[in-house]
Formats: C-alpha cells, structure tokens, sequence
C-alpha cells in the first residue's frame, strides 16, 4: 500500500528505540539517512546502564528520552539514579521514559515495578522534564499512580497506547498526550482505532516503536522510523481529515513536550 502523495510535511517520530541491537550494523547511516523523509526523531534509551552517554549521536533534530523500562525495575530500586544523571548532562535529554508497568511480559514483582515507577516519576519533577510511559495490561494501575503524580511533571506521554476507548478518556481528562504506532494499522486493532478516533489532535503524537511494531504494510520487516507516516496516514483515514493535519499537529505536540527544534 503506497503512502499518499499529496504529503507536504515531513512527520516526526515521536518514539524509535535506534540503540536497539537490531540497528548495530546500520545506525549512523540510517539516522543520517532518516531526515529524507522526517523531521524529527525522539530516541529512547531504556536500558541506560548498557549504553555511554557519550554515544549519544548529536543533532539538532534528535532529542533523547531516558529511564529504565519496567523490565529493569529492579535496577531502580536496588541502585540510586546517578546513571540517569549522566545522560541528563549531556543536554540532550528532554524526557524520562520509557518508564512504567508492564503487567503482560515483565516478570519483576508488581510492587517493584509501581516502585521504580514512582522514583522515576519523582526524578523527572526534580528535573522539571516529561515522562514517557510504557503500559501493558496494567492501565488501572497506571491511572492511579498518574492520578496523583501527573501535576508534577510538565507532560504525560503514554506510549503505544494500547487500552480501551474508556481508559483513553480517563487519561485526557489529565492532560495526557496519547501516541499511537504501526499496531494502529493491524487488521484486528479496532480497539485501538476506536481510541484514536477520541483523542483530539492537540493531545495526539505518532511514533514508530522502530524497531518493533512494523505497519500492516511492511509488517514482519524491521521497523524503521519512516514508517511512522503508515501511522500518520491511518489516523488520518480513522479521523477523516488530511494527512497533513495529522502531521502538522502532531509535529507541533512533539516539539512541545520533547523542546524540539
């Protein structure tokens, strides 16, 4: 499925994972390569205790986002955040995330993850930055903690939004910016595109999840950022308004949460 033609403005991803092992062999070019088609990419480090700060690729269109994804949980509470720190020095930071619960696959203890996630949540005030969250099957959990923690943080990203249409209302009612990637575009994602379709334009981001999460179009290939336009297309499809609306917009909230360009 070709991507529409009349796009006029290049898209941001708002979430790739390009220190992800999968792109060892190709990173540097790829990210030179990505701005043919981008204008902007948020880059996740969530697995800092793996990765130098000093390898961070500099670019005036790449902001970085950094925190320890559920899995390492443990890291958190076991460790102080100094690593965080590290990366925030470079200033080339502009959020904390991915952070969060994870409730389908991670295997740490719930009470470790909600524990992580709060001491995150509570460094990012201290660093007056934006929280990037990832949630599996655990968005009533994620609620509750957001409840009371979100004043506190300039902005809320939930990433790769996967709850139901009720959940989504509950997290706009706080201010929360909804991102959605390629899963949007599965045959069997109508929850999904049910949830997009309540999210108005000024709390949407799109994102790729690159590697992960290929659109329907090139599903099963390595995901790579250009494909957040796959997203960008079907949301407008679900929103019936162009595709540079979509674009447009959602370029804009990037550009707030994450100081981008």
């Amino acid at each position: 499925m070709p991507i529409q033609e009349n796009i006029q403005i290049k898209p941001i991803d708002s979430h790739c994972h390009l220190f992800d092992e999968k792109f060892n062999e190709d990173r540097i070019e790829l990210i030179g390569t990505s701005f043919e088609k981008l204008d902007g990419l948020v880059i996740i480090i969530e697995e800092p205790f793996n990765i130098s700060p000093s390898s961070l690729i500099k670019h005036p269109k790449i902001r970085y986002a950094v925190g320890y994804h559920p899995y390492y949980s443990e890291k958190v509470v076991a460790e102080n955040l100094d690593t965080l720190n590290l990366f925030l020095n470079t200033g080339h930071v502009s959020g904390i995330g991915e952070i969060g619960l994870d409730y389908y696959h991670c295997k740490v203890p719930k009470d470790i993850q909600r524990k992580a996630f709060i001491q995150q949540i509570e460094f990012a005030h201290h660093h007056n930055l934006p929280i990037v969250i990832h949630c599996r099957d655990a968005e009533k959990d994620t609620y509750e903690i957001l409840r009371d923690y979100h004043k506190n943080v300039p902005s809320v990203v939930l990433h790769c939004y996967g709850g139901d249409v009720d959940m989504v209302e509950h997290f706009l009612e706080m201010n929360c910016y909804i991102s959605f990637a390629g899963n949007i575009t599965y045959p069997k994602a109508v929850e999904l595109r049910k949830s997009a379709e309540q999210v108005p334009l000024e709390f949407l981001l799109i994102e790729t999840d690159a590697p992960y999460l290929a659109p329907q179009p090139v599903r099963g290939k390595r995901c790579l950022p250009g494909y957040v336009l796959y997203t960008a297309e079907k949301i407008a499809e679900i929103k019936k308004v162009d595709i540079n609306d979509i674009i447009r917009s959602t370029n804009q909230n990037t550009r707030k949460v994450f100081s981008l360009g």
